[in-house]
């Protein structure tokens, strides 16, 4: 953190270590009162899910398979089968806490001029989980896209992310230069863009990060009541879908067989320690591959002057604004997430402009 004057290096650590403490205490009273309200029978119940369900399964999504990378050891990975092996790379990447399954609407509509690949992220679900917080710093994970890239035979590709993910795959074209062909964004600022537009407002919004900071109790109360917290998350104000018919009673049994593999709470969660606890001075870099950015504006943890901060730090960018959708905007609107994505792609090179819809 060369760049920024230390006494805000000092500012910045205690502040970080404050809110820790008030956001670790008040969700540590939460779950306390939590555990009261619905008694330890129902607070600790878990049901047991050894096999996907059957919406994971469905042949649409395509092939099931297991891709062992160079750093994590294996990735889980879903490949549709009208894909083939000369056609296009267009590799999707989930955020927290979803799997590859949040990408269902757009793996059915691509799979016609693309390969398309979606797949589970280090510590998530059947893939590799790494037992240590520095497993999860935001290089390792960008260096698992470059492998996964690499085992797939390509040289390159559309990279396709949101939330976590799409933090990941801002620092993919700052590492990996030549690795991407165009960046599509969903829901989540380029780092720099977080960092200048902080906020009181955006600290409120965030606050589940420093939570997650807390040792043990982040994943006793994300799996309490046989992760009840999906169906808050998903399908309830101020985060949940907008348009809730996207979101099944069978798509969050998906959601939650992942997140019952044994260590996958820990490991999400673990991105979040990692980043506060390994962060990089070299984040801030202005991407020089077309960037395509498409922002729900009701969004319940991050704030819509993300997305335009965001512009700046792109050499060749365009923003879209869906109005009515939220954080998931890629399940709460995905015939227009797909229309945009498509438009963008059959362009020779990104139009600069900024559309509000």
């Amino acid at each position: 953190m060369d760049s920024i004057p230390i006494h805000t290096q000092i500012l910045m650590v205690v502040g970080k270590i404050v809110l820790t403490l008030f956001y670790g205490t008040l969700g540590t009273f939460s779950a306390v009162l939590l555990l009261i309200y619905n008694g330890p029978s129902k607070f600790f119940r878990r049901v047991e899910r050894a096999t996907p369900p059957a919406q994971a399964m469905d042949p649409i999504y395509g092939k099931h398979d297991m891709i062992k990378l160079k750093a994590s050891c294996f990735s889980s990975t879903n490949m549709t089968h009208k894909s083939t092996s000369d056609q296009p790379l267009m590799l999707f990447v989930h955020g927290f806490p979803e799997c590859w399954y949040t990408w269902r609407y757009q793996m059915k509509f691509f799979s016609k001029n693309y390969r398309v690949v979606a797949f589970d992220l280090r510590g998530y679900g059947l893939s590799s989980k790494p037992a240590n917080v520095k497993d999860y710093k935001i290089d390792l994970l960008a260096g698992d896209i470059a492998d996964l890239v690499e085992a797939l035979g390509y040289k390159s590709c559309i990279l396709v992310a949101h939330d976590w993910g799409a933090l990941i795959a801002w620092v993919v074209p700052m590492l990996y230069p030549n690795l991407i062909d165009k960046l599509i964004i969903l829901n989540a600022p380029h780092p720099g863009a977080y960092r200048d537009s902080l906020s009181l407002k955006q600290l409120r919004k965030s606050w589940y990060m420093f939570f997650y900071q807390v040792p043990f109790m982040p994943e006793l109360l994300f799996q309490s009541n046989d992760l009840a917290l999906f169906k808050q998350i998903f399908c309830t104000k101020p985060m949940g879908l907008i348009n809730t018919n996207n979101m099944t009673s069978d798509d969050l049994e998906v959601f939650k067989y992942t997140f019952s593999q044994k260590g996958t709470p820990t490991a999400a969660i673990n991105y979040y320690r990692a980043f506060f606890r390994h962060p990089r001075d070299d984040l801030e870099k202005k991407i020089n591959v077309p960037v395509l950015i498409i922002w729900g504006c009701k969004d319940g943890a991050l704030g819509e002057e993300l997305a335009d901060a965001s512009k700046i730090y792109c050499s060749d960018v365009c923003l879209k604004k869906i109005q009515n959708a939220s954080h998931w905007v890629q399940q709460d609107a995905p015939d227009e997430v797909n229309r945009y994505i498509e438009a963008y792609l059959n362009e020779k090179s990104a139009l600069k402009r900024t559309t509000n819809e």
